[in-house]
């Protein structure tokens, strides 16, 4: 008892260890960048800045809406996080603010939450965005960035499609003019209300929607998306002033639209986490998915970019300039940060030099969330929710989303599950529920180990053993392919045909080829090793590569199989391992030396010798 306590903390300590020799992000890496600034790259990278700060300001007013939340969430997260991100990563690769992922993730967990208003999701996000700092700053320390990649590009286009549907459902009746009270309702039964609405869709709400629009389509080919939209909540925003100011001239009071109004002054937006057990319970989940999506969203996005420029980029650094970003945000009643694809894009086509492109750009924002704030709340929200809706249908990425329902049954089985889970369930379960249908497959088509079974015949030949006929003493088993935990009733199978055999006396088993043994690997074959030893027989591991090797001797094996019947694997001498496992199972059968002759070679793809002939050779 005691032993195995000492193992454990040994093990403990040693996985310490290792964790605190990894390597850790630089904590202010714009230092090395301040070192080497010159003024052509500074006039380049405010230049840069700007460009970029007229497409993040409209946009992040548009998610803002798109999550449920006042506009000014939208802009302080803009702004602080296109302000911190650098400072901490000493990157240009990486534009961070609200993007259209993490602003419908945001909607589905307010959803779950049951927080309906904007002013109850404001409450809620600055837990939720200090959660997902956290769970960012350790994904890398830990440097766990990388595990992102284990979410399929099915998953998150799955995601997104589903996620553009129900944003357009929340938002369409804003658009078109219609009660609060149809928000809640998914998009069919949406379209329905608007079809019974009848004459009620005769409103100047729909026609800024219609402008919005027109203004739109007609401004982004020339000027791009950015311009557009900035473009198109002008003109929609003094299309409503004036008409605005015609109805007062008439005689009447009553406003023609909703505006943004006090959701544009942070006064009516700011809240502080609450660090409550029973908040961080409720937003465990969410925070956690939020934080891989982020990670996903920034590491792809950071590649990207330092493929168009060539500059280096580490993804860690960059997660960890993602995750002190959430916590600015959080502090100051932002939106989650993340890697913003068109922003990034953005800033590298238009000559972003260094780091200090996007401290502009944070800059240029925040100064703009404040100082005209006035006149952002002039804002008709019939014009930011028509732009939610054009920009979810451009993202929605339909030929990807053909693509992948025309390649193979798994990908659709993987893109339906999780298209569906996203519409039925909250967004953060329907990542976890895609990613691991996508693993299970994976699992699956790494289960089936190929186990080849060979006899040493009296003759001292080794020949591959016809299925169902009985051993002659001594069985070998070329075991190839994944040992993880998906393959051992498998890989149990095979060991219990091989077993079963009342004419065996040792059973060999060649591990050169297999891989990924995990504790239930080790667990079947101790199991089987003791089965053996009952009937005074014989277990024998050859061909064991390091990695296999130490995971027998930290298991301690040994004890049930004997360090005698532990072979390791000789690369100096590829048939070294096999020869040793042979001579030692007739030792231990009492039967004399014998010359070995491979008739059916075990690694057909082994290096014959020179002196081997046709399909025989000696070992």
């Amino acid at each position: 008892m005691l032993s195995a306590f000492n193992q454990f903390t040994s093990s403990i300590a040693n996985l310490w260890r290792q964790i605190k020799a990894l390597p850790r992000p630089e904590f202010f890496a714009i230092r090395n960048v301040a070192r080497s600034a010159t003024m052509p790259n500074l006039k380049a990278d405010f230049l840069a800045g700007i460009n970029v700060a007229l497409l993040a300001f409209p946009m992040s007013m548009a998610f803002a809406m798109k999550a449920g939340l006042p506009v000014w969430c939208g802009l302080v997260g803009c702004g602080v996080a296109a302000f911190v991100v650098p400072i901490f990563t000493g990157s240009s690769n990486l534009s961070a603010g609200p993007t259209n992922a993490s602003a419908a993730l945001l909607l589905g967990t307010f959803a779950s939450l049951g927080a309906i208003s904007p002013e109850l999701r404001a409450e809620v996000l600055p837990t939720l965005v200090l959660m997902t700092g956290v769970f960012l700053l350790l994904a890398s320390w830990l440097r766990l960035s990388g595990f992102a990649d284990f979410v399929p590009r099915t998953v998150i286009s799955a995601y997104i499609a589903a996620a553009a549907l129900r944003v357009i459902a929340l938002q369409l009746p804003i658009t078109v003019g219609l009660p609060d009270e149809l928000a809640g309702l998914n998009l069919f039964e949406v379209i329905w209300q608007i079809l019974k609405s009848g004459k009620a869709l005769l409103n100047p709400g729909l026609g800024l929607a219609v402008v919005t629009g027109i203004t739109y389509f007609v401004l982004k080919k020339p000027y791009g998306t950015g311009k557009a939209i900035l473009g198109a909540i002008a003109v929609a925003t003094f299309g409503a002033i004036i008409v605005q100011n015609v109805t007062l001239a008439q005689g009447s009071s009553r406003e023609i639209t909703r505006y943004v109004g006090d959701a544009a002054h942070s006064d009516k937006a700011i809240y502080v986490p609450d660090f409550s057990a029973a908040k961080f319970s409720a937003l465990f989940s969410p925070a956690l998915a939020l934080a891989v999506l982020i990670i996903i969203e920034g590491t792809a996005n950071a590649r990207a970019s330092a493929l168009k420029t060539g500059r280096p980029s580490d993804l860690h650094q960059e997660v960890f300039g993602l995750g002190m970003a959430n916590l600015a945000c959080a502090f100051s009643g932002g939106m989650a940060a993340s890697g913003s694809i068109s922003r990034s894009a953005l800033n590298v086509s238009s000559g972003a030099k260094t780091a200090y492109a996007s401290l502009f750009c944070g800059t240029v924002i925040l100064a703009f969330a404040y100082f005209i704030s006035k006149w952002v709340a002039l804002v008709p929200l019939a014009c930011l929710s028509m732009l939610v809706i054009l920009v979810e249908l451009e993202l929605a990425n339909i030929s990807a989303i053909k693509l992948i329902l025309k390649s193979g049954t798994q990908d659709r089985i993987v893109f339906l599950s999780t298209f569906f889970t996203a519409l039925l369930a909250p967004l953060d379960v329907a990542i976890f529920f895609g990613t691991a249908v996508a693993i299970a497959f994976y699992l699956r088509q790494t289960s089936q180990p190929d186990v080849v079974e060979y006899d040493f015949s009296e003759t001292g030949e080794i020949t591959q053993r016809t299925k169902g006929k009985s051993t002659t003493g001594i069985s070998i088993l070329h075991v190839e392919g994944s040992l993880h935990f998906g393959a051992t009733q498998a890989f149990h199978e095979h060991l219990r045909r091989a077993s079963a055999d009342p004419n065996l006396k040792v059973l060999i088993l060649k591990f050169r080829e297999a891989h990924h043994l995990d504790a239930n690997g080790v667990l079947l074959l101790r199991d089987l090793a003791e089965t053996l030893k009952s009937g005074n027989r014989h277990l024998i591991l050859c061909e064991l590569k390091p990695d296999t090797l130490q995971i027998f001797v930290n298991a301690d094996l040994v004890s049930s199989v004997g360090s005698d019947n532990f072979i390791p694997w000789d690369e100096s001498n590829p048939t070294a391992a096999l020869a040793k496992a042979i001579k030692r199972a007739r030792a231990l059968t009492g039967e004399s030396e014998a010359v070995l002759h491979i008739i059916t070679a075990p690694h057909p793809g082994l290096a014959r010798p020179a002196s081997a002939s046709g399909e025989d050779w000696q070992i």
